[in-house]
């Protein structure tokens, strides 16, 4: 059975490359014009979407500066001396909540800003609880999921010292001033008593844990983490089935914030490779009829 299977695989597979080594042959004008992106989302939701699915505790420091950039740009809404309230969903070892911490604080001095990370890996909850890491050493190791790419590499060490603080084993922690008021918790995403546990918040950040699972568990996953926005507030959302964020957000009162949009949808350049890797990023195409949800990471909940 094994061996069927093993030729079975082969035979699918060879078609796909000897496509995908054709398809980059292609002069790359040519793949952004709206025919090639139409023939894009054919390849992958015919051939890639429901390919195997995968999580991991993928993440780092700062790794999208354009979004930060406009998180703290947006912070500048609140009143002076007020409060914010921050929660990440799905927060793995905390590098990216401490970034967002980092975005806010430093726009925002005057904020009272309290934080809550939550994660259904106890592990990794503990190493955002510590905020102590290796360089170019995956923090994650033990937790329920593949342990990604380590959150802090040696060439980038220098430029997050507003971040991190060296340790005499040379390790590295998050400054005493990105930790104060950072509550963790191992929580599952979609349990329905999440909103009840965390409260509304003004900033929810909901990133790449959504798009392993299976379609009827994620749009119950995203309208559960919706929720907890407060109105006025925003959500933060990549790593999910483009058509599926697109349907859920379009149909609630949620609206896309386009500030910098198309910077903050090509930083990642990891997420190389569409349409033949499923987690990469579709490339930005403004012809799709509702491209301003599909391209959009930011999201505002609208007042009722």
């Amino acid at each position: 059975m094994s061996t069927t299977m093993t030729d079975f695989n082969f035979v699918y597979q060879t078609p796909l490359r000897l496509c995908r080594v054709i398809w980059e042959t292609i002069p790359g004008s040519l793949r952004r014009t709206p025919i090639m992106f139409r023939v894009g989302r054919y390849i992958y939701r015919t051939f890639i979407r429901n390919t195997v699915r995968f999580q991991s505790h993928y993440t780092h420091f700062m790794r999208n500066p354009p979004l930060l950039s406009v998180i703290g740009a947006l912070a500048s809404h609140f009143p002076a001396s007020g409060e914010m309230k921050i929660a990440s969903i799905g927060c793995s070892t905390g590098a990216e909540l401490y970034s967002f911490l980092y975005a806010v604080k430093t726009a925002r001095r005057d904020l009272h800003v309290t934080a809550k990370g939550a994660d259904i890996s106890e592990a990794v909850v503990e190493v955002a609880r510590r905020g102590i890491y290796h360089p170019d050493v995956p923090a994650a190791e033990g937790g329920l999921y593949a342990a990604g790419r380590a959150e802090v590499a040696s060439a980038d060490v220098p430029s997050l010292v507003e971040i991190l603080e060296p340790l005499p084993d040379g390790s590295l922690r998050v400054k005493d001033w990105l930790r104060d008021d950072v509550t963790w918790l191992t929580a599952d995403a979609t349990d329905e008593r999440l909103s009840s546990r965390l409260g509304q918040q003004d900033l929810v950040l909901a990133n790449n844990f959504m798009g392993p699972m299976e379609d009827e568990l994620a749009e119950r996953c995203l309208a559960n983490v919706m929720r907890l926005v407060a109105p006025g507030g925003y959500l933060v959302v990549d790593g999910i089935d483009l058509d599926l964020k697109t349907k859920v957000l379009k149909a609630s009162w949620f609206r896309p914030v386009l500030t910098n949009q198309e910077e903050i949808w090509a930083s990642e350049s990891v997420r190389g490779g569409w349409p033949w890797v499923r987690w990469a990023r579709e490339p930005l195409d403004r012809s799709e009829a509702d491209w301003a949800y599909r391209y959009s990471v930011i999201f505002q909940h609208g007042e009722r």
